[in-house]
């Protein structure tokens, strides 16, 4: 370093000139570092977010066939950013008709950053010439999804995890997990990529991830979504076409997959089901819209090299998938919306179904147990020296629990300013009433719920909901939302909507508010009102006197009774308990 400096202060006299110098010796080292980062994986080394926003910005800027777009800011205060290649060069949604779009997502757990090298290498393959994107084949790289979370990188992120070096944090900036919070859409981030999601609309939808759990040989797993909860238009495709290219294409290369080791414990070989993914994760808000989704699920144990070369190919292949079945994928999502405009039934809620379990091949390792030097108990260890293959238990249907019939529409009270927020961010079209109104309306009540003890990404998530619905005459106001449900997002309307929803705004506490008993009664002055109401109806005194028989808590509880006569008489709110949106039939 000493004689750099010399050497400079001999041939460049002026203070200038050496800073000129400096600084252009710096871009050209700058230049040459940044192109060399797709290679990095190579030596257990990931890109830095700042590292690979730059490069997606270099490439931009010099060619024309692609394109960086702003979607607003995140929670640490940087903008998410979208990739878009297209051979067509053309950047606006509206105005592509004949191509395939495939969004890929990376880094929304930046501890597991094998999508974003692999990106990035794919980008620099396709803009030197080394992979061919076809012109009918739009993909688009969200470069780092989880900002927030990469720039708190250390080498203690993931500890069970194989390499990188160094890798981003799981939460982001408000501790979120993006991964829970697509429809509840409580970071920036989700709310920028609530946009970006909206203004593409892809065909193909791809989240990177990598696993957790057991150890087995594969080094790529893979969720679809759901099945029997996609589009049947959608599901048909995807089972038939989709996804036996994709299988073969990745065995082709001598990268077989497997579905997501979701498994029955902790062995595989006792079996595994099919990760169900409701509307809170990244796939199964892709599935709301009729796109085919996919999650990336490289195996934590395997290198990091060859966790980012098994996704780089999954990618090459999902490009070839949608140049491959173009045609098919174009009419099952134009049957898919279309259906969903026409559909009257809409399930809610989903369970395994245990009843009706097929079998898979499965390559794995045999379990030995030991005793445990902390514990004394014993732990497990996958054998190496006992590789096999066989066929295991794979419970891949699901069965729906509940379902509703679809209203004309809904309305929604202009004071839910937090609901009305996230259907617009999801283009749901809404229409504003223009006068004050009397409409008669199905209307909810909450009867039971769960709540969790603990929070969970923020909030405090219902369960186990259970509703009574009745026709009131309620009283709309100018600026309340219509919503009618005739349009093709209606799974999204309806999935948010509906209070007994996996994922309904109801589960996320965004109407907690009515839950709460406004008006009471000083009970010293309620007796005589309470003697008197029994008095005169005598059913509520047969309903009265049966529930101290069979209750004795109630029996006991003066409070607890005066409080069950207030709740039947004229002067308990109505709005206790009421869902605030309306159902117009």
């Amino acid at each position: 370093m000493k004689n750099n400096i010399h050497f400079l202060q001999k041939h460049f006299k002026q203070p200038f000139k050496i800073f000129g110098f400096i600084l252009f010796f710096s871009i050209l080292q700058q230049d040459a570092f940044a192109q060399e980062i797709w290679n990095y994986y190579k030596s257990n080394k990931s890109v830095t977010y700042e590292e690979a926003i730059n490069y997606y910005h270099g490439i931009a800027a010099k060619d024309d066939r692609c394109k960086l777009l702003e979607y607003g800011k995140t929670d640490c205060g940087r903008p998410l950013e979208l990739f878009v290649i297209n051979e067509q060069k053309v950047f606006d949604r509206n105005e592509i008709k004949k191509q395939i779009v495939i969004l890929v997502n990376n880094g929304i757990h930046p501890g597991e950053p094998d999508g974003i090298d692999a990106c990035v290498k794919l980008v620099h393959d396709w803009q030197t010439g080394n992979i061919v994107i076809p012109n009918n084949v739009v993909l688009a790289i969200i470069p780092v999804y989880n900002i927030d979370g990469s720039l708190r990188r250390s080498s203690f992120s993931r500890i069970n995890q194989n390499g990188p070096e160094e890798a981003g944090f799981r939460g982001n900036a408000r501790n979120l997990d993006l991964n829970r919070d697509f429809i509840k859409c409580d970071s920036k981030n989700a709310k920028a990529f609530t946009r970006l999601y909206q203004a593409w609309d892809p065909d193909i939808f791809i989240d990177t991830h990598v696993s957790d759990g057991a150890d087995y040989t594969y080094t790529m797993t893979l969720i679809d979504s759901q099945k029997d909860k996609l589009s049947p238009a959608v599901s048909d495709v995807m089972q038939n076409s989709i996804k036996p290219f994709l299988y073969s294409s990745m065995k082709k290369k001598k990268i077989e997959m497997v579905p997501y080791v979701n498994v029955f414990g902790e062995d595989p070989s006792k079996g595994m089901a099919a990760f169900y993914e409701s509307p809170r994760f990244a796939s199964g808000y892709a599935a709301l819209f009729h796109s085919f989704p996919f999650v990336t699920e490289t195996h934590m144990l395997k290198p990091f090299s060859q966790r980012v070369e098994a996704t780089y190919q999954f990618l090459l292949s999902s490009i070839d998938v949608a140049n491959k079945y173009i045609i098919e994928i174009i009419i099952a999502r134009i049957k898919a919306k279309a259906g969903a405009i026409s559909q009257q039934q809409f399930y809610l809620n989903w369970q395994l179904d245990t009843a009706h379990v097929d079998s898979l091949l499965f390559k794995g390792y045999d379990i030995d147990t030991k005793q445990s030097e902390i514990t004394g108990k014993e732990k497990i260890v996958f054998n190496h020296s006992k590789a096999y293959s066989r066929k295991i238990a794979f419970a891949d249907n699901y069965l729906p629990t509940d379902s509703v019939l679809k209203p004309r529409a809904y309305i929604i009270p202009q004071a839910w300013t937090e609901v009305i927020e996230r259907l617009k961010l999801n283009g749901i079209e809404m229409q504003e009433l223009k006068n004050d109104s009397t409409v008669k309306a199905q209307v909810y009540y909450i009867e039971n719920h769960q709540t969790g003890k603990n929070p969970y990404e923020g909030h405090y998530l219902h369960s186990k909901i259970s509703t009574r619905s009745e026709e009131q005459t309620i009283k709309c106001f100018k600026g309340d939302y219509l919503v009618f449900v005739n349009q093709w997002k209606n799974r999204y309307i309806v999935e948010t909507l509906e209070p007994t929803a996996v994922d309904g705004f109801f589960a996320w506490n965004f109407f907690d508010e009515i839950l709460q008993q406004k008006e009471w009664f000083s009970d010293y002055l309620f007796e005589d009102m309470a003697a008197k109401m029994l008095a005169e109806n005598p059913q509520l005194k047969v309903d009265f006197e049966e529930r101290k028989q069979r209750d004795s808590v109630f029996a006991n509880d003066s409070w607890a009774q005066l409080t069950y006569l207030f709740q039947h008489s004229k002067y308990y709110e109505k709005s206790h308990l009421r869902y605030p949106i309306l159902r117009i039939q």
